[in-house]
Protein backbone atom coordinates (compact mmCIF):
# COMPACT_ATOMS: atom_id res chain seq x y z
CA UNK A 1 0.00 0.00 0.00
CA UNK A 2 2.81 2.40 0.82
CA UNK A 3 4.59 1.87 -2.48
CA UNK A 4 1.35 2.40 -4.40
CA UNK A 5 0.78 5.80 -2.74
CA UNK A 6 4.25 7.01 -3.65
CA UNK A 7 3.88 5.78 -7.22
CA UNK A 8 0.48 7.46 -7.68
CA UNK A 9 1.55 10.78 -6.16
CA UNK A 10 4.84 11.29 -8.01
CA UNK A 11 3.35 12.17 -11.47
CA UNK A 12 1.16 14.91 -9.94
CA UNK A 13 4.06 16.29 -7.92
CA UNK A 14 6.30 16.36 -11.02
CA UNK A 15 3.54 18.03 -13.03
CA UNK A 16 3.13 20.64 -10.28
CA UNK A 17 6.82 21.55 -10.37
CA UNK A 18 6.75 21.79 -14.16
CA UNK A 19 3.70 24.09 -14.26
CA UNK A 20 4.97 26.30 -11.44
CA UNK A 21 8.32 26.86 -13.18
CA UNK A 22 6.74 28.27 -16.36
CA UNK A 23 5.87 31.94 -16.89
CA UNK A 24 3.62 32.54 -19.85
CA UNK A 25 3.49 36.20 -20.94
CA UNK A 26 0.70 36.58 -23.50
CA UNK A 27 0.42 39.80 -25.55
CA UNK A 28 -2.27 40.45 -28.11
CA UNK A 29 -4.52 43.29 -29.24
CA UNK A 30 -2.77 45.75 -26.89
CA UNK A 31 -3.44 43.54 -23.80
CA UNK A 32 -0.82 41.96 -21.56
CA UNK A 33 -1.59 39.13 -19.12
CA UNK A 34 1.20 38.36 -16.64
CA UNK A 35 1.11 35.09 -14.68
CA UNK A 36 2.99 34.81 -11.40
CA UNK A 37 5.24 31.99 -10.14
CA UNK A 38 5.09 30.32 -6.72
CA UNK A 39 8.57 30.21 -5.10
CA UNK A 40 7.97 26.76 -3.55
CA UNK A 41 5.57 23.96 -4.45
CA UNK A 42 5.08 21.26 -1.80
CA UNK A 43 1.77 19.72 -2.78
CA UNK A 44 -1.17 19.95 -5.18
CA UNK A 45 -2.99 22.50 -2.95
CA UNK A 46 0.00 24.89 -3.06
CA UNK A 47 0.15 24.49 -6.84
CA UNK A 48 -3.52 25.43 -7.21
CA UNK A 49 -3.09 28.52 -5.02
CA UNK A 50 -0.05 29.62 -7.04
CA UNK A 51 -2.04 29.29 -10.27
CA UNK A 52 -4.79 31.54 -8.89
CA UNK A 53 -2.36 34.28 -7.83
CA UNK A 54 -2.05 36.39 -10.98
CA UNK A 55 -1.09 39.99 -11.63
CA UNK A 56 -3.87 42.31 -12.72
CA UNK A 57 -4.01 42.35 -16.56
CA UNK A 58 -3.06 45.71 -18.07
CA UNK A 59 -4.31 47.51 -21.15
CA UNK A 60 -1.68 49.46 -23.09
CA UNK A 61 -2.74 52.48 -25.14
CA UNK A 62 -0.16 53.92 -27.51
CA UNK A 63 -0.08 57.47 -28.86
CA UNK A 64 2.08 58.91 -31.64
CA UNK A 65 1.68 62.64 -32.20
CA UNK A 66 3.54 65.39 -34.05
CA UNK A 67 2.58 68.99 -33.43
CA UNK A 68 3.79 72.32 -34.85
CA UNK A 69 3.31 75.25 -32.44
CA UNK A 70 3.72 78.81 -33.77
CA UNK A 71 5.01 81.22 -31.11
CA UNK A 72 3.02 84.45 -31.03
CA UNK A 73 2.54 87.42 -28.73
CA UNK A 74 4.93 88.38 -25.95
CA UNK A 75 6.54 86.51 -23.08
CA UNK A 76 7.93 88.32 -20.04
CA UNK A 77 11.23 87.36 -18.46
CA UNK A 78 10.74 84.28 -16.28
CA UNK A 79 7.29 83.56 -17.68
CA UNK A 80 6.48 80.36 -19.58
CA UNK A 81 4.29 78.92 -22.32
CA UNK A 82 2.87 75.44 -21.80
CA UNK A 83 3.53 73.64 -25.08
CA UNK A 84 2.07 70.19 -24.43
CA UNK A 85 0.37 68.15 -21.71
CA UNK A 86 0.36 64.44 -22.57
CA UNK A 87 -1.56 63.20 -19.51
CA UNK A 88 -2.56 60.34 -19.13
CA UNK A 89 0.19 59.39 -21.59
CA UNK A 90 3.92 59.65 -20.94
CA UNK A 91 6.83 59.54 -23.38
CA UNK A 92 8.24 56.07 -23.99
CA UNK A 93 10.71 54.31 -26.30
CA UNK A 94 14.11 55.97 -26.11
CA UNK A 95 14.87 58.13 -29.15
CA UNK A 96 11.27 58.23 -30.43
CA UNK A 97 10.36 61.66 -28.99
CA UNK A 98 12.08 64.92 -29.84
CA UNK A 99 11.67 68.68 -30.02
CA UNK A 100 12.89 71.18 -32.61
CA UNK A 101 12.50 74.94 -32.33
CA UNK A 102 13.36 78.19 -34.01
CA UNK A 103 13.57 80.79 -31.24
CA UNK A 104 15.26 84.12 -30.41
CA UNK A 105 18.99 83.77 -29.68
CA UNK A 106 21.94 85.89 -28.60
CA UNK A 107 24.90 86.96 -30.70
CA UNK A 108 26.87 83.92 -29.49
CA UNK A 109 24.10 81.54 -30.59
CA UNK A 110 22.77 80.76 -27.11
CA UNK A 111 18.96 80.59 -26.88
CA UNK A 112 16.96 83.24 -25.02
CA UNK A 113 14.50 80.56 -23.97
CA UNK A 114 14.80 77.10 -22.51
CA UNK A 115 12.66 73.98 -22.49
CA UNK A 116 11.57 72.33 -19.26
CA UNK A 117 9.91 68.92 -19.08
CA UNK A 118 8.78 66.31 -16.58
CA UNK A 119 5.63 65.54 -14.63
CA UNK A 120 4.25 68.83 -13.32
CA UNK A 121 5.00 70.26 -10.88
CA UNK A 122 8.35 68.39 -10.97
CA UNK A 123 10.19 69.72 -14.04
CA UNK A 124 13.77 69.66 -15.26
CA UNK A 125 15.66 71.81 -17.75
CA UNK A 126 16.22 70.08 -21.08
CA UNK A 127 19.65 70.36 -22.70
CA UNK A 128 18.79 71.59 -26.20
CA UNK A 129 22.41 71.77 -27.31
CA UNK A 130 24.02 74.36 -29.57
CA UNK A 131 22.47 76.24 -32.46
CA UNK A 132 22.31 74.31 -35.73
CA UNK A 133 23.92 76.61 -38.29
CA UNK A 134 24.59 74.74 -41.50
CA UNK A 135 22.14 72.93 -43.76
CA UNK A 136 21.60 72.32 -47.45
CA UNK A 137 18.80 73.04 -49.89
CA UNK A 138 18.94 71.32 -53.27
CA UNK A 139 22.60 70.57 -52.63
CA UNK A 140 23.47 74.19 -51.84
CA UNK A 141 24.50 75.54 -48.43
CA UNK A 142 21.73 77.02 -46.31
CA UNK A 143 22.06 79.02 -43.09
CA UNK A 144 19.58 77.62 -40.57
CA UNK A 145 20.43 80.07 -37.79
CA UNK A 146 20.92 83.82 -37.73
CA UNK A 147 22.83 84.52 -34.53
CA UNK A 148 21.56 87.55 -32.68
CA UNK A 149 18.07 87.07 -34.09
CA UNK A 150 16.82 83.47 -34.45
CA UNK A 151 18.48 80.07 -34.11
CA UNK A 152 17.47 76.45 -34.70
CA UNK A 153 17.80 73.84 -31.94
CA UNK A 154 16.89 70.17 -31.72
CA UNK A 155 16.95 67.69 -28.82
CA UNK A 156 15.56 64.34 -27.74
CA UNK A 157 12.88 64.31 -25.06
CA UNK A 158 13.46 62.02 -22.06
CA UNK A 159 11.23 59.07 -21.25
CA UNK A 160 8.53 59.31 -18.62
CA UNK A 161 7.48 62.95 -19.10
CA UNK A 162 3.97 64.33 -19.46
CA UNK A 163 4.51 68.12 -19.58
CA UNK A 164 6.63 70.34 -21.84
CA UNK A 165 6.97 74.11 -21.45
CA UNK A 166 9.04 76.96 -22.89
CA UNK A 167 10.52 79.47 -20.41
CA UNK A 168 11.84 82.96 -21.15
CA UNK A 169 15.36 83.01 -19.69
CA UNK A 170 16.42 86.32 -21.27
CA UNK A 171 16.72 89.63 -19.40
CA UNK A 172 13.64 91.15 -21.06
CA UNK A 173 10.33 90.55 -22.75
CA UNK A 174 10.44 88.48 -25.93
CA UNK A 175 8.27 89.54 -28.87
CA UNK A 176 7.58 86.47 -30.96
CA UNK A 177 5.61 88.37 -33.61
CA UNK A 178 8.84 89.94 -34.84
CA UNK A 179 10.11 86.63 -36.23
CA UNK A 180 8.79 83.37 -37.63
CA UNK A 181 9.38 81.54 -34.36
CA UNK A 182 7.90 78.10 -33.70
CA UNK A 183 8.31 74.80 -31.89
CA UNK A 184 7.74 71.30 -33.30
CA UNK A 185 7.25 68.31 -31.00
CA UNK A 186 7.03 64.63 -31.95
CA UNK A 187 6.07 62.17 -29.23
CA UNK A 188 5.65 58.42 -28.84
CA UNK A 189 3.71 57.89 -25.61
CA UNK A 190 2.06 55.08 -23.72
CA UNK A 191 -0.71 55.00 -21.13
CA UNK A 192 -1.01 51.96 -18.86
CA UNK A 193 -4.28 51.19 -17.07
CA UNK A 194 -5.34 48.06 -15.15
CA UNK A 195 -8.27 46.34 -16.85
CA UNK A 196 -9.95 45.78 -13.49
CA UNK A 197 -9.92 49.51 -12.77
CA UNK A 198 -11.24 50.28 -16.24
CA UNK A 199 -14.06 47.77 -15.77
CA UNK A 200 -15.00 49.28 -12.41
CA UNK A 201 -15.11 52.76 -13.92
CA UNK A 202 -17.36 51.52 -16.72
CA UNK A 203 -19.67 49.77 -14.28
CA UNK A 204 -19.87 52.86 -12.09
CA UNK A 205 -20.79 55.16 -14.97
CA UNK A 206 -24.49 56.17 -14.90
CA UNK A 207 -26.62 54.73 -17.68
CA UNK A 208 -28.18 57.18 -20.09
Amino acid sequence: MKNNKVSNTRPYFTLGLTLASIILPIAYSGTINAYGQSPTVTNATTMNNATKQQHTPLTLDNMVISKHIPLTGQLANGDYKLLMDLTPFATTVQGHSHIAMKVPCSDDGSPKVTIVSGMAPKLNTLNIGKAINNGTLNGKNLDLSNKGKSCLYRAELPNGITDIALVNTSNGTLKFNEGAYSVSISVHGTAVQPMAAASNQTAAAPSS
